[in-house]
C-alpha cells in the first residue's frame, strides 16, 4: 500500500501531488494508498467530514479515467434515489442511453450500466419551474420530486449557483447520486489537487447537511417498513 501511494506521488512532474500530500499532514489527516489500485484515501480526523475520500480510476466512463469520491450516510428509504449532474452532463449520458436502447432493440434496461444512467429512463426529471434559476446549468431526477425539490433549495442550489460562475477548469463534470441510505459524490478529476479535493468536500458537505434536513416522504417510509 505504501509502495503504491509512493509510486502515485512519483507518477510524473505533478507539483499539486506532493501539495495534496503536504496540506494532509498539516490538517492532521492521513492521505493512504488503496491496495492494488493507484489511488488514494483521505482519512479526516473524527468530527471533520461525515464521510469518506477516495481517489483512483473511474468507476463512471461519463467521467473519464479517474475520478474523487466522496460518500456519506444518509437516512432515506431504499428504494428511493436522486441524481444531480450538470446539464450537458445528464443529457449526454441521456443520450447514450437512448442510442444504445435503441441500436439494439432493447426491451429492458441493461443493468450493467450505473443505477443513476438507468434511473434516467424511468424517473422524472425536476422541471425548469422548480430548478429555478440553475435550470441553465443543471439537470436532476428523482423517484420522488417534491423530496428532490426541497433538497435543491437553500445552502445547495447557492453552492451549485456559485459553481456554474466558475471556468471550467474549476468546475469539473460531477454527479451527484442519493441511494440506499447514503449520499455519494463523484468528480472527474484526472490528477488530485488540493483547490479540486476541497471544492470537492465544500459541495459535498453542502449536499450532506441540505440532505438530511430534507424529510424524507412517509408513504415510501412505510413502504419501506420504516
Amino acid at each position: 500500500m505504501l509502495k503504491l501511494l509512493q509510486r502515485w506521488l512519483r507518477g510524473g512532474p505533478h507539483p499539486g501531488r506532493e501539495a495534496l500530500q503536504a496540506w494532509c499532514e498539516s490538517t492532521g489527516w492521513a492521505l493512504r494508498g488503496i491496495r492494488d489500485e493507484p489511488g488514494f484515501v483521505i482519512e479526516t480526523r473524527p468530527g471533520e467530514l461525515a464521510g469518506r475520500i477516495e481517489w483512483g480510476p473511474s468507476h463512471r466512463h461519463y467521467l473519464g479515467a479517474h475520478e474523487l469520491r466522496l460518500r456519506g450516510d444518509l437516512p432515506m428509504p431504499t428504494a428511493m434515489h436522486a441524481v444531480v449532474m450538470p446539464k450537458a452532463l445528464m443529457d449526454t449520458v441521456e443520450s447514450e442511453l437512448f442510442a444504445q436502447a435503441v441500436g439494439r432493440v432493447r426491451t429492458r434496461i441493461d443493468d450493467t450500466l450505473p443505477e443513476e444512467v438507468r434511473w434516467l429512463a424511468v424517473s422524472p426529471r425536476l422541471s425548469g419551474a422548480l430548478m429555478g434559476e440553475l435550470k441553465a446549468d443543471y439537470a436532476a431526477a428523482s423517484s420522488h420530486v417534491p423530496w428532490l425539490a426541497h433538497w435543491m433549495q437553500g445552502p445547495l442550489g447557492e453552492a451549485l449557483a456559485a459553481r456554474a460562475k466558475l471556468p471550467a477548469g474549476d468546475a469539473p463534470p460531477f454527479a451527484l447520486v442519493a441511494h440506499r441510505g447514503h449520499l455519494t459524490l463523484r468528480v472527474a478529476m484526472p490528477d488530485p489537487d488540493v483547490a479540486g479535493v476541497h471544492a470537492a468536500m465544500q459541495l459535498f458537505e453542502v449536499a450532506l447537511e441540505q440532505a438530511r434536513l430534507s424529510p424524507p416522504p412517509q408513504d415510501e417510509l412505510e413502504d419501506d417498513g420504516g
